[in-house]
């Protein structure tokens, strides 16, 4: 969600589909917090000073949903976002020695998450989960990409955009899915962008039987499961 840039309704409305959903595991391909205040780029000055209070809204949605989802095996996997901290302590590392500089810690759920590095691979079953290292241009063009080059199926973020890739051939299909994103779609530093809000669910019916299911998330809500969340219809 690229908190302080996430779009709380979609946030609301995905969080109430996962409490009914229930769901066995939980995996954040990365970004979820944007660390505005430790990025190398130009800064507005009114939001460089917030990285503690970006990091604390980030622990807050994230033991928020450990609350309603309290069985579920739940990962984060660092994004490009979540480096700038370690770019960050490299850059000044008369910082390095300080106690509990990580940012599971940083965020107080090192005991209710499992916080990956960047460019960690979460495997289940035949699906790879990653925050993904690639970009196109155009949505699906990165999940072709990052198909040609695990040769599996897979969920990938990063990009920002919503699509899917697949592929048949002579013993097993495929599904590559850009993950899209649920940040809001005018942050201050990308006019236009070409993003789209959406997320991805998956069905194990047996290890080699997922059914991959990827949501678009329109301006009104969106359809899961057979039911609608969102505005009224």
């Amino acid at each position: 969600p690229h908190i302080p840039f996430q779009d709380q309704r979609v946030i609301r409305e995905v969080e109430l589909f996962m409490e009914e959903l229930q769901p066995d595991m939980i995996v954040y391909p990365g970004d979820i917090g944007d660390w505005y205040g430790i990025s190398s780029f130009d800064k507005n000055p009114s939001r460089a000073d917030r990285l503690q209070s970006d990091l604390s809204s980030v622990g807050a949605m994230f033991k928020r949903q450990r609350a309603l989802c309290p069985n579920a095996r739940m990962i984060e996997e660092d994004g490009n976002h979540e480096d700038r901290l370690r770019r960050f302590i490299w850059r000044h590392p008369g910082v390095a020695g300080l106690r509990d500089l990580d940012l599971a810690r940083l965020m107080r759920v090192e005991d209710t998450w499992e916080v990956l590095p960047y460019k960690s691979l979460v495997e289940y079953a035949s699906l790879l989960i990653e925050h993904g290292d690639l970009v196109r241009q155009h949505a699906a063009y990165t999940a072709k990409a990052m198909f040609e080059k695990r040769g599996s199926s897979g969920i990938v973020g990063h990009t920002h955009r919503f699509g899917v890739y697949t592929r048949r051939d002579a013993s097993e299909e495929y599904i590559y899915v850009e993950n899209g994103c649920t940040c809001r779609l005018d942050p201050e530093y990308a006019p236009f962008p070409n993003w789209q809000q959406s997320f991805t669910y998956v069905i194990a019916y047996d290890p080699h039987h997922l059914c991959v299911i990827p949501v678009p998330i329109t301006a009104q809500g969106f359809r899961a499961e057979g039911r609608w969340y969102g505005r009224k219809e």
